[in-house]
């Protein structure tokens, strides 16, 4: 299943194409060029407090694209305490004079009513507006959009000309994405090859979950070689960056022995890493330990209570193992 990665934990790469427009637009005047100097300087040292203080100065004499800067200073709590309403105010400001970075900002903060009230029609609005800027972030939010059908009607074949935009831009989350589109056959002609391109580039990027997708891939040798190995390498690097589906992979591999030697409690281990995320696979899986007494104490009340959790999530092999039970 794709996912939303907390995508606002990606918008401060856009810092340093907009230091150059800072730069240029204070151009011939001395003191607010000193302002951006100093600014650039302060945060190229970390020391936030002081590019918060310049950058505020510009943004209040009305530059956009330190508007933006002032907000995800704010909203990543850089030099400041994390205000998201500040955020939202200086977001605003800079989007209202079209700066893409802080569209798709406020897009976020509309979808997760983060210093506004929560409005998806308004998180569409401005992704796509960012989205028309070039904003390859807001390229994939839309994307993303079109996948689930939140906002707008679900449309496959839309959300795969976004992500295609962002993914060309080297967007994680969208190579990621794109790569499940092509792994499930929607929007697309299926190509297990074409997924794990996307894959492979998303993992590249150290992106843990396209790591875990990747693995995937090589555990069954969809669209690559099966490499039992290599599919361990990537669950391996995709679960210790605390992604639930590396963690359910890791698990898998020390349950039955594919490419480490079998140990249940391990297996236990990670499972349960996996099913602390709410992780269907993770809690079925866990679930079946507790049912067998396997590297955990048997409980046939536990199994249950982990297969009905992760029945609710969707497993269909959980809703199986109940009617087994009777339940």
């Amino acid at each position: 299943m794709k996912k939303l990665l907390r995508t606002w934990f990606c918008l401060f790469l856009y810092i340093l194409l907009v230091f150059f427009c800072i730069t240029g637009a204070a151009e011939g005047q001395d003191e607010k060029k000193d302002w951006v100097e100093q600014a650039l300087k302060a945060y190229d040292a970390q020391d936030y407090e002081t590019s918060l203080y310049y950058f505020t100065l510009l943004a209040d004499a009305g530059d956009p694209n330190a508007q933006y800067m002032t907000a995800s200073h704010y909203f990543f709590s850089r030099g400041t305490e994390q205000d998201f309403d500040k955020a939202a105010v200086y977001a605003r400001m800079s989007a209202e004079q079209g700066i893409p970075a802080s569209q798709s900002l406020l897009a976020i903060m509309y979808l997760d009513g983060l210093g506004v009230e929560q409005n998806v029609a308004k998180a569409v609005e401005f992704s796509q507006l960012a989205a028309d800027g070039g904003d390859a972030q807001a390229q994939f939010l839309l994307g993303w959009f079109y996948d689930y059908g939140i906002g707008v009607d679900q449309d496959f074949a839309k959300a795969r000309d976004y992500y295609q935009l962002a993914a060309e831009q080297g967007n994680a989350d969208a190579q990621t994405n794109l790569g499940a589109l092509y792994e499930d056959g929607a929007g697309v002609p299926q190509s297990y090859e074409e997924a794990a391109r996307y894959y492979q580039m998303a993992a590249d990027q150290g992106f843990a979950y396209g790591q875990a997708r990747l693995a995937q891939l090589y555990e069954f040798g969809d669209g690559v070689e099966q490499s039992h190995e290599t599919s361990l390498k990537y669950y391996q690097l995709a679960a210790d960056q605390g992604d639930s589906m590396g963690q359910w992979g890791m698990g898998k591999a020390y349950q039955f022995g594919v490419g480490v030697d079998v140990d249940y409690v391990k297996a236990a281990e990670y499972y349960q890493l996996s099913a602390d995320q709410e992780d269907p696979d993770g809690l079925e899986c866990l679930g079946y330990l507790y049912l067998e007494g396997l590297g955990v104490e048997q409980s046939l009340e536990k199994a249950i209570e982990l297969y009905e959790l992760a029945a609710e999530r969707g497993s269909e092999e959980a809703q199986r193992q109940l009617l087994i039970l009777g339940r």
